[in-house]
């Protein structure tokens, strides 16, 4: 398994990091990436030189997932949690854990590199997380994570002392890594309670016939959404915590095969689950945090044979808040964890320029707080396209628009793929020659 351009660039860019004396680095990867795949690679790199290597995760199927990835990399793996399937081998050089197991059992395996997957976990856990690692004083810890949060949206910094980022949403689309993205929301946020339409009625106006993944805020309202979704004859079953995990199997089985068409779920596919073929996320809750929005979406960006694009049906508006899953974002260990580059620049939802608090005076945008407390009341308002606001520009304007965002990613570093990226999403086509042109003459002169 040899690692992609993209995915050599991210390791080394860890590899400066360490070089540069920090022992505990996040490497910030979205979802679709290939973050194990990377993580294999760095623990195959230091097998070879001899060293030691503990890769931890805070779920026995993500253990099961992180040793046969690692053993595709021709590395010898042992496991040491009770629920995985991977069976123990002390005299491997590579382990895979939970942390939870380690410190039940006071068990440290020897260790030069410590490899944390979906390390945002390991911040909420801090104590536990500082406790398992001041028995290895000496070791890198290297952290893999899209979403580089805590639950409370607040940064890492508490148990790691640099970031790197290895790739974006929309530098991984233009090379095909992920697809495109059509976002269908209301036009301005709803408030807390409110949905735009429901699920089912969504699902059948915008995405009917895709294998969908619904996410809901409380169990008795999945359950609702589950059997409006069987009335209407389209195949859904629901996941929570309290689904017995044999049961559990056997609904992913069935939606893999195509026997269920939808799945609801109340925090049980936020992150994990990789089913490339799903093509459709309704979002039918609040969402108060960035990591848990794009945790959500990353469900359905990865590509499949005959898969050319996914939908997100955001029922309550979230990302006029949280944006697209192409939007640049800043990272950090500290402060808020994840945040909109320039959020209050430019309006996320026409380009056109703005100073909260008062309203975008081209559309209207105003974000607003979120709370998931309430009961849901359906309002019946229409779900658009991201790019409806700006949909009617004419050539000069989206030349004007294009020649922003070229300045910006040569400001920024960024190659030529993210301002088409940023067309695209906002036009939903490509740019043509003409507008490239122009936008290129309007950049120049700027």
């Amino acid at each position: 398994m040899n690692p992609h351009e993209h995915q050599m660039e991210a390791i080394a860019r860890v590899r400066r990091s360490m070089a540069q004396g920090n022992r505990r680095v996040v490497l910030v990867i979205p979802t679709g990436g290939g973050k194990t795949v990377i993580g294999s690679a760095i623990a195959k790199r230091s097998v070879d030189s001899g060293r030691r290597v503990l890769f931890l995760a805070h779920r026995a199927e993500l253990i099961d997932q992180a040793a046969r990835t690692l053993t595709a990399h021709g590395l010898t793996v042992g496991a040491l949690c009770a629920s995985a399937t991977t069976p123990p081998n002390p005299y491997a050089m590579v382990q895979v854990a939970s942390v939870q197991t380690l410190l039940a059992r006071n068990e440290r395996p020897p260790a030069d590199l410590i490899l944390a997957d979906e390390c945002h976990h390991f911040g909420d856990a801090a104590e536990q997380w500082i406790a398992l690692l001041g028995g290895y004083g000496s070791a890198y810890v290297l952290g893999l994570t899209a979403t580089p949060e805590r639950g409370d949206g607040s940064g890492l910094s508490g148990s790691f002392d640099s970031l790197v980022v290895g790739a974006t949403v929309a530098e991984l689309t233009n090379l095909g890594f992920l697809v495109p993205c059509e976002v269908m929301r209301p036009d301005h946020p709803l408030k807390p309670g409110e949905l735009a339409q429901s699920p089912v009625d969504a699902y059948v106006e915008h995405a009917t016939g895709r294998r969908a993944l619904v996410f809901a805020r409380s169990v008795p309202l999945a359950e609702e959404y589950a059997e409006s979704f069987n009335t209407r004859g389209i195949a859904a079953r629901m996941l929570c915590a309290d689904t017995p995990w044999a049961e559990r199997q056997m609904y992913l089985d069935a939606f893999r095969r195509g026997a269920v068409q939808v799945l609801v779920n109340v925090y049980v596919l936020t992150e994990g689950f990789d089913d490339p073929g799903v093509s459709c996320c309704i979002i039918a809750r609040g969402c108060g945090s960035a990591g848990m929005y794009l945790q959500m979406i990353g469900r359905v960006l990865r590509p499949a044979p005959g898969k050319t694009n996914a939908v997100v049906l955001d029922l309550r508006g979230v990302s006029h808040e949280h944006g697209l899953p192409t939007d640049e974002r800043e990272y950090s260990l500290r402060g808020q964890g994840i945040r909109l580059r320039d959020p209050n620049a430019y309006c996320p939802v026409c380009g056109m320029p703005r100073r909260p608090p008062a309203p975008c005076a081209g559309c209207g945008y105003a974000p607003s707080g979120d709370d998931a407390t309430k009961p849901d009341t359906v309002v019946g308002v229409s779900l658009k396209p991201y790019q409806a606001a700006c949909a009617n520009d004419d050539v000069e304007m989206r030349a004007v628009r294009l020649a922003r965002w070229m300045s910006d990613a040569r400001r920024r570093g960024f190659k030529d793929g993210w301002w088409r990226a940023k067309f695209n999403a906002v036009y939903g086509a490509r740019a043509s020659a003409l507008i490239i042109a122009k936008a290129r003459e309007l950049a120049g002169a700027a």
